[in-house]
């Protein structure tokens, strides 16, 4: 069987059940609140955009599906007693940073306070934080892209492996 119609096999048996659609759609919910969070809080209360929406919310819909799969593929494991790699800490992660990238177009406190705490100085600070704004666009289109691929990837991983006769 070619690996690609394995990987659609395991995410249609995934999403067959209730639950993981659920906590996809639930998790992506989450997500987009944790986005606008650090967006209106690194621009002092303000919710604003500088990217379309849609760029948005294919980031945290790739972001649920990426964690229902992980989740699918942790119960998977344990259920079978088999060792599974998961991709959670990317489906939070991403939207985490998304939401910094995207909210440094007016006022940069929470990004140049990080950049500031891992040794950059002030200078250098607004120089990468400018570089952000100016590419924020095809930063957030390149987290997206990284989070089909690791669908992808997960979803060859949550194919039952074949068994020894």
């Amino acid at each position: 069987m070619i690996k690609s119609s394995r990987r659609l096999i395991a995410l249609k048996r995934i999403f067959e059940s209730p639950v993981y659609v659920v906590l996809a759609v639930a998790a992506a919910i989450i997500f987009y609140f944790l986005f606008e969070y650090l967006v209106a809080s690194s621009n002092h209360g303000l919710l604003i955009f500088f990217i379309p929406q849609y760029y948005i919310y294919a980031l945290v819909a790739t972001s649920g599906i990426l964690l229902s799969i992980s989740v699918f593929t942790v119960m998977h494991s344990l259920s079978r007693k088999l060792s599974g790699a998961t991709g959670g800490i990317f489906s939070v992660l991403l939207p985490s940073v998304g939401g910094l990238v995207v909210s440094c177009g007016c006022e940069f406190p929470i990004l140049a306070s990080l950049l500031l705490f891992f040794g950059i100085n002030t200078f250098e600070a607004i120089g990468l934080i400018s570089i952000i704004s100016t590419y924020q666009t095809w930063i957030i289109s390149g987290m997206v892209l990284i989070n089909l691929a690791l669908i992808y990837f997960y979803a060859g991983l949550a194919y039952p492996p074949r068994r020894k006769r």
